[in-house]
């Protein structure tokens, strides 16, 4: 099965997003993970090039999505190649983007979380889930309500 990998937000779960040259560091992470598998992966990154970038290393495919009129971002280039893909079933797409996810499920692809993913390729990595609160959040939120409720 062939994995369609939104970088930036896989960059992101891993840490290494605000790191300079954190695509290229994504991309070797990748490639030494695929590799060992022996399976195909295409990784889509945001660019602000206006005519992006496209290349394969190994059996990787690294896409930097150009900033146009038609795609606003790497995500709109994901749903486009999972729409066109013939077999989407038979791949799987990682990301923890909703709009991805939702689309992917229209087509019957396998998603995988990129926090989940990410604990993959980095089996040491404490992954920070950004949708939990922290305890601290929880009792502010609680006490808010609280003090709504009493009043």
């Amino acid at each position: 099965m062939p994995y369609l990998i939104d970088g930036n937000n896989l960059a992101g779960r891993l840490r290494i997003l605000s790191e300079p040259g954190f695509d290229q560091e994504l991309i070797d992470l990748a490639k030494q993970y695929f590799s060992r598998k022996n399976q195909r992966a295409v990784i889509v990154f945001d660019s602000n090039d206006p005519l992006g970038d496209r290349y394969r290393d190994d059996d990787l495919t690294i896409i930097y999505t150009p900033k146009d009129a038609v795609y606003a971002n790497a995500d709109d280039k994901i749903i486009e190649i999972m729409k066109n893909e013939k077999l989407p079933q038979d791949w799987v797409v990682v990301s923890d983007d909703m709009h991805i996810i939702d689309e992917a499920g229209k087509l019957d692809i396998e998603v995988i979380l990129a926090r989940d993913f990410a604990k993959k390729l980095l089996p040491d990595l404490e992954v920070i889930d950004d949708d939990e609160l922290s305890d601290v959040e929880q009792d502010e939120i609680t006490d808010e309500l609280m003090n709504e409720w009493n009043t």
